[in-house]
């Protein structure tokens, strides 16, 4: 089978392709034909080093986290009406090959017939992580909820969550995006590439913030503006507030097989929807990371295999 590969520390310049051996079935295995991974910034981070306080890895590696494709086979112990189903998946050591071996069965989920392989993709690093921040931050209808990064692949699920639990959205995009964060419902869209200082005087007054970016200019600016704010970042582990009654906190942890399962139904009703950006052929990883990295995103970038 083909794999991506990281294997220094070099960043896009880093990555190749390659040919490993196709895995070998076991009684616990699922055996998927990948079709689809998210393009991530946790990969092209790590590649260049920058996660290393939070993920040290030894290189190289296959790169991926999540995937999505069919089942081709089961082991012995695993559910053999799997055969031929859509499903989507985590894959920690590495997604971004031709054929997943899935071991753990926590990690696997069907996707409802009504969804698109490509749309149930982008909930692995995306809808996961917004679930988790709206989870975490407990969230409610007297919340007032500032986002940054509201276009990206995992700040687009992040407005529309915010919004079904009833918070008051005030989302941050580029220019060249409010048009489009205005249609995943946030109350208030704010240009964060011109003077920020005067739209958050002119808007109300946030009592949180969920930092997708991990910008420290950007949220010590942010940080500066009020005098009580709770700031929860998916993004950058350390940061430290502006005034003595904030409170900073960055988190990364799993919404567990009920979260997933609650976002695919969630699909499947339509109460959310998935934003794609792009989708490359795996062979142009190397433009899909540089997309990823230096463009200003709408949704995910999806590899397809």
């Amino acid at each position: 089978m083909k794999a991506i590969m990281q294997n220094d520390f070099s960043g896009i310049a880093g990555l190749a392709m390659t040919t490993m051996a196709d895995p070998k079935v076991s009684a616990l295995s699922v055996i998927v034909r990948n079709q689809f991974i998210p393009v991530l910034p946790y990969d092209w981070l790590t590649g260049e080093g920058a996660l290393k306080a939070i993920r040290p890895v030894k290189l190289p590696m296959v790169i991926g986290y999540g995937f999505g494709g069919i089942v081709e086979q089961v082991g012995r112990l695993r559910n053999q009406k799997l055969v031929g189903r859509a499903v989507i998946g985590i894959q920690p050591n590495g997604a971004a090959k031709t054929i997943i071996n899935s071991q753990v069965p926590p990690l696997l989920f069907k996707v409802p017939q009504n969804v698109t392989l490509q749309a149930a993709t982008t909930l692995i690093g995306g809808g996961d992580a917004a679930l988790h921040a709206v989870q975490k931050s407990w969230i409610n209808k007297n919340d007032i909820v500032l986002v940054t990064g509201a276009s990206g692949g995992v700040g687009t699920y992040l407005v529309q969550l915010l919004k079904l639990a009833g918070a008051t959205v005030i989302a941050l995009a580029s220019s060249n995006n409010l048009a489009f964060v205005r249609t995943l419902g946030a109350d208030y869209v704010l240009n964060y590439q011109t003077d920020l200082r005067q739209q958050l005087r002119n808007v109300p007054q946030p009592n949180k913030v969920i930092d997708t970016v991990g910008q420290q200019d950007l949220l010590t600016l942010i940080s500066q503006q009020y005098e009580t704010l709770a700031i929860l970042s998916l993004s950058i582990p350390f940061f430290r507030p502006m005034k003595i009654n904030q409170h900073f906190e960055f988190s990364n942890g799993s919404v567990g097989i009920n979260g997933y399962q609650q976002l695919l139904a969630m699909l499947a009703n339509h109460q959310l929807r998935a934003h794609i950006q792009a989708e490359y052929n795996f062979e142009d990883i190397k433009k899909a990371h540089f997309d990823s990295k230096n463009g200003h995103s709408q949704g995910r970038i999806l590899l397809k295999f």
